[in-house]
């Protein structure tokens, strides 16, 4: 697997995008099943190659970074459907069998018009192959894709004590379920090349 390490003005830039969003105060409900009656309107994937790292994306123009993933839209069966198409077309990822990991109760974000409270699934999953990068056709944005330890993740982005939680989740489902390895912490940030790679 090749990948470019990340250039120092890259990693910088991590300190000016834009701030953590709430759901750093947004409850962790791990491995418990989303309560009936409570909206599930997000999918997001802590989505690992195999040494153990995950891949993070950098939204350009909202200057987000976020977990591949997005919006439960109407078409989509399920929040794994959801995944996987967004995982497809924010960041062309072919993405293996996922695993439910639980989900953050979100009671205050107001991202969705009329729902009061939601929940927004995290799900974990092996990656078997990242294409060329290609600008979101729902979107136009081109994402950035770097590769990191999921704890390195959190710290770099702000994700706080929920964030290294839902990380351990994870990182317990690729170790447990794909034989993945723990990723050192000191492993470096590296991205993606333009043309991709098969992990």
């Amino acid at each position: 697997m090749t990948t470019i390490a990340a250039r120092p003005q890259v990693i910088a830039g991590f300190g000016h995008l834009a701030p953590p969003r709430l759901c750093m105060d947004w409850p962790w409900c791990e491995s418990d099943p989303v309560p009936g009656g409570l909206p599930v309107t997000q999918c997001w994937g802590w989505l690992f190659v195999p040494d153990g790292r995950c891949l993070v994306l950098i939204d350009t123009r909202r200057r987000l970074p976020m977990l591949p993933g997005g919006t439960v839209e109407t078409q989509d069966i399920d929040p794994t459907q959801t995944l996987y198409r967004e995982a497809h077309e924010e960041a062309h990822l072919a993405v293996g069998p996922t695993h439910y990991l639980g989900y953050l109760h979100d009671t205050n974000s107001g991202s969705y018009a009329g729902i009061d409270a939601c929940a927004r699934v995290r799900m974990a999953g092996p990656i078997s192959h990242i294409g060329p990068s290609t600008p979101d056709p729902a979107s136009g944005i081109t994402m950035l894709r770097f590769l990191a330890t999921p704890h390195r993740v959190v710290e770099l982005f702000g994700w706080g004590e929920q964030g290294h939680q839902q990380a351990d989740a994870a990182i317990r489902a690729a170790n447990g379920l794909w034989n993945y390895p723990i990723a050192s912490s000191s492993t470096d940030v590296q991205q993606v090349p333009l043309e991709g790679l098969r992990p």
